[in-house]
């Protein structure tokens, strides 16, 4: 599991979401887990980024480890 950059680009970021894989998801700290293949999940992920503390401590989750690649330029290093 990696963080989302601050800053992210969400319209990007869920465009090269679409182009992994598998399955990716975006896991909140207070445990909502939503899969962001989804058309609505990505609806929820949009709404709650306005608030930037559900997205600075949520973690984005790939299925296939390759996908992590992907989405690189959106997530922060290990």
């Amino acid at each position: 599991m990696r963080k989302l950059k601050k800053d992210t680009d969400l319209a990007k970021f869920l465009i090269a979401v679409k182009a992994c894989k598998n399955d990716v998801f975006f896991d909140s700290n207070e445990g909502d887990i939503l899969n962001l293949a989804s058309t609505l999940s990505q609806y929820v992920f949009c709404s709650i980024a306005e608030k930037e503390s559900i997205l600075e401590n949520g973690s984005v989750r790939c299925v296939n480890e390759e996908d992590y690649s992907l989405l690189a330029d959106f997530l922060c290093e290990d």
